[in-house]
């Protein structure tokens, strides 16, 4: 789109093992069979061009269009995404 962007997109992410791959340039032996796009992400938090940020499953909002939810955080995601009314 051509537009300069001052501050990093931020990423919302609720695994605390991903958040801390992201973050920490380190190799971890553990971690050699991830993915390259991981390396990807390492970069651009480098760069200042991706932050990542922890959120609660129970706030993770984009979490009712890829898991099965209990009938209760199905309805409070619902609302927080703006679907019914409150």
């Amino acid at each position: 789109m051509h537009q300069k962007q001052n501050t990093p997109t931020v990423i919302f992410c609720d695994n605390k093992s991903t958040i801390a791959l992201c973050k920490n340039p380190v190799f971890h032996g553990r971690s050699k069979h991830i993915d390259i796009r991981f390396h990807k992400i390492r970069e651009l938090v480098a760069e200042k061009e991706v932050a990542i940020e922890y959120c609660p499953t129970e706030e993770q909002v984009a979490d009712i269009f890829t898991k099965p939810l209990k009938v209760e955080l199905f309805y409070k995601l619902k609302r927080m995404f703006g679907m019914i009314q409150t």
